[in-house]
């Protein structure tokens, strides 16, 4: 009977410790299966939206490049052509210049046919004239038109022009319409296509243009198929830019769009919806020895702690349940010798039905003591998690600041690639204006001043967001302070209308800095302390040094920094100036963060401000503050 209970016992505890070991891993791996899965499927909607990204941007440059070569070409002829108007003679130097245009016409303000060259046009021009008069001759824009589509020439874009009497006479004289082959866009395509991914561009219809299957890139002929796939994704995805798809032969797929310049164009990247399940089962595949392993140590683990805890716990109670059934028939004391008491809680069982009622009272007693020393225990334990908790939410914040600024790096390099390209074109037009006129009028030379002043405003503007989101490591040097804030002003062109002060103490402290970072700070804060003054004021500078910092103090007489503003300042793009980007001061903050250094602000409203620099002195070679290894 007792092997039997033991048996039971044994089994039982077997058995639970299974189920409290194995349900619990079960549930585990099932939801990782599913949270990897949708890490996948997110993973994967992200790199579609990169690739149509990529897709789109090659589209707009080609678009972009398409109008510029017909803007350029009609604004150099207009000024320098030698006779008043476009002829025939024009229109074969165009094609002649760009294989890719099927079609050319010249038409009068009021839409009449003056001159045409080339095949014969695709698209009914006579139903498009009211918008490009509307486009060209009223509002003098560029039109775009519809994409007709062609089993001899392929896709062709139609677009029209307004040509001027003269560039300083803005008089709409007529309009150029054009038909251009889309297959150099193919080309270019055919290079950024993905190999894994089907990606299509299509137009305001839902009919296929372009899609990487094609042996050009574009499409040769219209495919019904096709067609009848990307209505489907269109109407699946209604107005999210990623989604899953049901496509019309019952396949699921994962499908990321981009919207394109031209009205009601996108591009549509996908693949199979069950590529996330083949990498899940995969990696699972990968590591089912391991899990083999595993569940095997874990039963023999199971059977040993078994054993180990219920045979010592089921020998000293069939004792205990002999004695106590003794004692029930008469017997006064229980011996220690019968019993063979463990030196576990079974005996301290044992100890309860031999020792006195003094015992019983020791021993709550030490479980009171127990207890004060668990309420200690818990309180330490609550304070670490509370200081923990604050580091965590102080790193968590630093990794979500740096994960910003490399999206805004990242925003940033591609804006300033689309806009530093068309500014690079314009620079090059105004190049050739300038070398083209030999007399050129007043009001020209003016014009080109501008046009040069703001595309160096521009270049300035995207340098300094670059600048701001862009890092690089710190190249430090040793300097004296008071040596290096002296060249610093004495390299700042100051106006004439500003008295520069310089306080510079005669004890000349070292530092370790990044010079060119530093001076860019330092440049910054002169520079607004200059606006603030509307150049006209005394600018001070000067330096204080302490036991282990030293001070660079630059104070204007400006109008000073309002309290509600005062804590914005150094925050990206943020600017109360009419024209500005806002990173001046913020590109400062950034610069005294990575050198471990403070910054004050000290200014009341109509008496100036007082900007204060506070970095560390550098003592020894092996000081490890400055990144050194001593």
């Amino acid at each position: 009977m007792v092997k039997k209970k033991f048996r039971g016992l044994f089994f039982n505890a077997v058995l639970a410790l299974s189920l409290i070991s194995l349900v619990p891993l079960i549930f585990i791996g099932l939801h990782l299966t599913r949270v990897n899965s949708r890490v996948l499927q997110h993973e994967i909607f992200q790199k579609e939206q990169v690739v149509a990204g990529r897709l789109s941007a090659i589209v707009h440059t080609y678009i972009t490049h398409v109008s510029e070569f017909f803007s350029v070409f009609i604004d150099l002829h207009t000024e320098f052509g030698g006779h008043a108007f476009l002829n025939q003679e024009d229109l074969s130097y165009l094609r002649a210049k760009n294989p890719s245009i099927s079609y050319l016409a010249l038409l009068d303000r009021k839409g009449k046919m003056l001159l045409s060259a080339g095949n014969p046009p695709t698209t009914d021009y006579q139903t498009l004239l009211p918008e490009m008069i509307k486009s060209c001759i009223v509002r003098k824009e560029n039109y775009w038109g519809p994409v007709s589509f062609s089993a001899q020439r392929g896709w062709l874009a139609s677009m029209a022009f307004p040509v001027y009497e003269s560039l300083n006479n803005k008089f709409v004289a007529g309009i150029l319409v054009v038909q251009v082959s889309l297959q150099p866009l193919g080309q270019a395509l055919l290079q950024a296509y993905p190999l894994e991914m089907e990606a299509f561009i299509v137009n305001a219809k839902q009919e296929v243009v372009a899609y990487n299957g094609a042996a050009g890139g574009v499409t040769d002929t219209i495919s019904d198929k096709l067609n009848q796939q990307i209505r489907a994704i269109h109407e699946e995805l209604g107005g999210n830019l990623t989604g899953e798809v049901k496509l019309p032969d019952g396949r699921k797929w994962l499908v990321a769009s981009a919207n394109l310049i031209l009205p009601g164009w996108k591009v549509y990247v996908g693949q199979p919806a069950n590529i996330t399940s083949k990498l899940v089962l995969e990696s699972t595949v990968r590591s089912y020895g391991g899990v083999l392993r595993i569940a095997l140590i874990m039963l023999l683990f199971i059977l040993g702690v078994s054993y180990w805890v219920i045979i010592p716990i089921t020998r000293p109670l069939e004792r205990l349940r002999k004695a106590a059934l003794r004692l029930r028939e008469g017997d006064e004391i229980i011996r220690r010798e019968e019993i063979d008491i463990p030196k576990n809680e079974i005996g301290d069982l044992a100890e309860v039905l031999i020792e006195t009622s003094e015992s019983l009272h020791a021993r709550r007693e030490d479980l009171l003591s127990a207890q004060k020393m668990l309420s200690s225990t818990n309180q330490d334990l609550e304070q670490r998690v509370e200081e923990r908790t604050r580091e965590l939410k102080a790193l968590t914040g630093q990794l979500v600041k740096n994960e910003r600024l490399a999206t805004m790096g990242q925003m940033a390099s591609i804006i300033s690639h689309e806009i530093r390209n068309p500014l690079a074109v314009i620079s090059n037009a105004t190049r050739l204006i300038k070398m083209l006129l030999k007399n050129p009028d007043v009001k020209v030379e003016k014009q080109i001043s501008i046009i040069e002043s703001e595309i160096k405003q521009a270049n300035s503007i995207i340098g300094e967001v670059l600048g701001y989101v862009r890092s690089r490591d710190l190249i430090l040097s040793k300097v004296e302070i008071n040596s290096y804030v002296h060249d610093v002003l004495a390299s700042y062109p100051l106006p004439s209308g500003i008295k520069l002060v310089e306080r510079l103490e005669a004890s000349n402290a070292n530092v370790k800095i990044d010079t060119e970072e530093m001076k860019q700070a330092i440049r910054n804060i002169i520079a607004n302390a200059v606006e603030a003054m509307q150049n006209q004021g005394t600018l001070t500078v000067g330096t204080r040094s302490g036991r282990r910092m030293v001070c660079i103090y630059i104070t204007d007489t400006g109008p000073g920094i309002a309290v509600d503003i005062r804590q914005k300042i150094f925050s990206p793009f943020f600017t109360t100036k009419a024209r500005g980007t806002g990173l001046g001061l913020a590109v400062v903050g950034k610069a005294i963060m990575r050198h471990q250094g403070k910054m004050f602000i000290k200014s009341k409203e109509g008496e100036g401000a007082c900007f204060q620099i506070y970095l560390k002195i550098y003592h020894n070679p092996g000081d490890t503050c400055y990144g050194e290894i001593g």
